[in-house]
């Protein structure tokens, strides 16, 4: 009944699309074209060859019909495991770490692919009916495209459709940032009608990826028929007055199963699948990374809006960066903050300072805890400065206070209030490994990250330390090391409170750093797979965060031989801060980097008197 040809049409830059075609020998110009989207990891030839035992293609078509339709078979990128430098990720994941950065994703590198077919069928019959469908992963990428683009008639989604509050639980590849704010399956379903949409209830894929590698953890499982039926009588709910129009069929899962005697003339071998799913990674992550070449452009003309011919003129145009920053980066939570009473009990005492264990309500079931260390030569009436210092990851308060015990932090806090500061030492949320990496994964689809917490935790501790009697509320600064040094970036750019911040064994030209697949410390190659930021390359980097801390002191703390960058992107991205605060706020005095001949530690030497220059004097 068909032809069959192996395609290749180009979709954006770099990156083309490839796949079986499958003309109708009956039908010079088809009045139909099937575009059938594999699930990740079943090839093309797969589906041809294996109907029986894979979702069959025309779902629900007679075969008079098929035989006058058109049908094209895109490939997918798979999941297949491949060791790359210190991790091992799924073909997925890679593309999606870089992607994230950037605002992009993988699904939407996958659904233009399936545009472009879309484009060319229209250009050659805008009468002509496309019908998209797909099974598990392409049953996604059929309802996606088919609610991105009016121009296709009919989506057939098939172990797919489902109620998406466990979506943290998928494979990461699937990570939406923002996506249940406004969408769950039933929402995007009616986006499509009243064009037609065939939700299939059968059996979806299975899949465990683990984590013990560096990848992300991700479970694929069935789906509950009932559940599903419960969220597709929601998007009847919805467009009611489509009822009448039948746009949405469900197919009870009883009903599911059939298979297609598909007959079809073939010339050469087909293509190797292995080459044609590297070639579709190339081109996925070659138009990732000339995204990120341009990102600095595009960062240069989001920040457009900021008025610099004057502090005066910055003042009144920073906010608008500031609001973008906490509600579209960072995602900021707006529930009030807690007003019950801050648990303290006596933890233990040293020569020089009394230490207190301190516990407090944030937020709904969010806590803060951390310790408090009180230098003992408080005069009575007299009000002493704070440093809150914040450890790295996997660390805990009672590690960083530990002179002897942690070598990469020295004991800062401990040093700090023998130097006359009362310090505070907040437990980080970012210990735990998969469980802290879990909570990002929770709240991405909700357009939030952990620093939407961690923001909240700190205004909290800030709100209690500013009431202690022996506490200088106005001089309260924040230091922070590795992930604290992260901490140390976001944080003090939302929450107004903290008078200065230094951020050591951090500081980096960072969507370099997250996105980029030509350096080796890049985070796409590392076990970090929450560290991504969606859309962040295109707004803010290092430099354009330390705007929203300015005109408040800001150190960088940068030891040669840190392995987390080079020292010339470190230099290059602090080049920006100097210009800013010397140029734009005439503040010079403000800002240092501290360049010192060791790795990822705290050194102190220059930090301390930056220190007591803006919190003592």
């Amino acid at each position: 009944t068909h032809r069959l040809y192996v395609v290749r049409w180009p979709v954006f830059d770099n990156l083309n699309g490839e796949g079986l075609l499958l003309e109708p020998k009956n039908a010079k110009h088809p009045q139909k074209t099937i575009i059938h989207i594999p699930h990740a990891g079943v090839t093309p030839e797969q589906i041809l060859q294996n109907a029986d035992h894979l979702f069959p293609l025309a779902f629900g078509m007679d075969a008079k019909e098929i035989a006058n339709c058109r049908i094209i078979i895109p490939a997918t990128v798979d999941r297949n495991l491949v060791q790359r430098h210190q991790s091992t990720l799924s073909n997925r994941e890679f593309i999606y770490r870089g992607a994230f950065q950037l605002g992009r994703h993988i699904i939407g590198y996958e659904v233009q692919e399936a545009l472009a077919l879309v484009d060319w069928i229209k250009q050659e019959n805008p009468d002509a009916i496309v019908r998209v469908e797909g099974y598990g992963d392409g049953g996604l990428l059929s309802f996606y495209a088919a609610a991105a683009d009016t121009r296709i008639d009919e989506a057939v989604v098939a172990g797919y459709f489902n109620a998406r509050e466990r979506l943290c639980d998928e494979p990461i590849d699937r990570n939406v940032f923002g996506l249940l704010d406004q969408f769950g399956d039933a929402e995007i379903a009616t986006l499509i009608a009243p064009r037609k949409l065939i939700i299939v209830n059968c059996d979806a894929p299975e899949l465990v990826l683990k984590s013990e590698k560096g990848g992300a953890p991700g479970v694929l499982t069935k789906l509950s028929p009932e559940i599903v039926l419960v969220e597709v009588e929601i998007a009847y709910r919805l467009v009611m007055p489509f009822n009448s129009l039948n746009w949405l069929q469900f197919i009870p899962q009883e009903n599911s199963k059939r298979s297609l005697a598909l007959t079809f003339t073939k010339g050469n071998s087909f293509p190797d699948a292995t080459e044609r799913t590297n070639r579709l990674i190339a081109g996925m992550d070659k138009h990732t990374q000339k995204l990120l070449d341009q990102s600095q452009l595009t960062r240069r003309e989001f920040w457009n809006k900021l008025d610099v011919s004057s502090p005066e003129k910055i003042d009144a145009t920073i906010e608008w960066y500031r609001d973008y920053f906490a509600q579209e980066v960072i995602g900021q939570f707006n529930d009030p903050l807690s007003q019950s009473k801050v648990r303290t009990r006596f933890y233990g005492e040293e020569p020089t300072h009394t230490i207190y264990e301190v516990d407090m309500d944030v937020f709904g079931g969010v806590t803060a805890y951390g310790l408090l260390l009180i230098p003992k030569d408080l005069k009575e009436g007299e009000k002493r400065p704070v440093v809150v210092c914040q450890h790295g990851l996997e660390r805990d308060p009672f590690f960083t206070i530990d002179q002897k015990l942690d070598a990469g932090t020295n004991g800062f806090p401990t040093t700090l209030t023998q130097r006359g500061y009362v310090t505070f030492v907040p437990q980080g949320i970012f210990a735990g490994h998969d469980k802290f990496r879990f909570n990002q994964r929770q709240l991405n689809p909700l357009g939030k990250t952990l620093f939407s917490i961690m923001v909240a935790q700190h205004q909290q501790i800030l709100n209690w330390l500013g009431t202690l009697p022996y506490v200088h509320k106005d001089k309260i600064g924040f230091y922070g090391i590795s992930y604290g040094g992260k901490t140390a970036m976001r944080v003090p750019s939302l929450v107004k409170n903290y008078a200065l911040s230094i951020c050591s064994a951090d500081f980096n030209y960072w969507n370099y750093k997250n996105a980029s697949t030509l350096m080796d410390f890049s985070y796409i190659w590392m076990n970090e797979y929450e560290i991504f930021e969606f859309d962040m390359a295109n707004t803010f980097d290092y430099s354009d965060m330390t705007r929203l801390i300015a005109p408040r002191p800001f150190m960088v703390e940068r030891g040669h031989n840190d392995k987390v960058a080079l020292d010339e992107y470190v230099g290059f991205e602090y080049a920006k801060v100097r210009y800013y605060y010397d140029h734009c706020l005439k503040l010079p005095e403000r800002t240092e980097i501290h360049w010192f001949d060791d790795g990822h530690r705290i050194n102190g030497e220059k930090e301390y008197p930056f220190l007591d220059k803006f919190l003592k004097e």
